[in-house]
Order: structure tokens, then sequence, then C-alpha cells
């Protein structure tokens, strides 16, 4: 499958503002929070670190 270099650069940017949003989110979470939706945040966060990373490789890889 063939991404075009837009579609790449919109996986860019939404997996690297998930990854701060939920990053944020399991960060600045209040101590009382269930330790599973910390962890569930925690998860999110780093699946949209990867896709923003993976995003970014095939951007660089195309020029």
């Amino acid at each position: 499958m063939k991404m075009t270099r837009k579609a790449c650069s919109v996986a860019f940017t939404i997996g690297w503002a998930s990854a701060l949003t939920f990053g944020w989110i399991a960060l600045a979470a209040p101590p009382d929070e269930p330790a599973g939706l910390r962890t569930i945040n925690m998860i999110l966060a780093a699946f949209g670190a990867g896709a923003g990373l993976w995003s970014w490789m095939r951007v660089r890889r195309d020029i």
C-alpha cells in the first residue's frame, strides 16, 4: 500500500497530537484516578508517538 505524502503528513500531525494529548492526560491525572485508566492513556500516547514516527520516516524516505 502506497501512502501519499499528504496522507503521511496528516498521520504525522494526528499521531503526535494524540501522543501529546494522551501523554499529558496520563501525567496530569489526579492521584485518585484508577491505574487502569492511566495505563490506557499511556498506551494511546505510545501508539500516537509510534504513528507519528512511522509517518515521519515515510515522508523522509520519499523526499
